[in-house]
């Protein structure tokens, strides 16, 4: 079952990424997860957050976006962590507007897969967290 869990991940940046381009609507991200997937952000935000359903995500993740000109992120690595759960490393740069600096971050994120499908995805500030927090070393 890991292998699919990886590929569900894979899946669903894909499927962000196509959302992020306009290519999709976000009922095609909405696919890859459960009903009420729960978002955590562990040392990645001064207070911690959770996020409750794909629209309140969604929401967050454009106003995140929102102070660039440009922006991308990428998986830099998806790692089968074993029994239901997912790491992904991605790297991250934007524009901020009006600026001709970027800013770049790798952070992490673990996703766990219940019945073929997201259940949770807690993000981290550091790569190293999010695998250690699946209990895998770097």
């Amino acid at each position: 079952m890991s292998e699919e869990n990886v590929e569900l991940a894979r899946a669903a940046l894909a499927a962000f990424a196509e959302l992020d381009e306009g290519l999709v609507g976000p009922d095609r991200v909405a696919e890859f997860f459960a009903q009420d997937p729960i978002t955590t952000f562990s040392g990645f935000l001064e207070e911690r957050t959770t996020l409750h359903g794909t629209d309140e995500f969604l929401e967050f993740r454009a106003a995140w976006m929102e102070p660039y000109d440009d922006f991308s992120y990428e998986p830099a690595k998806i790692v089968d962590a074993g029994a239901n759960r997912v790491v992904v490393i991605l790297h991250q740069r934007g524009k901020p507007h009006d600026s001709d600096s970027w800013v770049k971050m790798d952070y992490g994120l673990v996703y766990t897969v219940e019945e073929g499908l997201i259940t949770r995805c807690d993000f981290y500030a550091t790569p190293q967290q999010a695998l250690e927090a699946a209990g895998l070393k770097q």
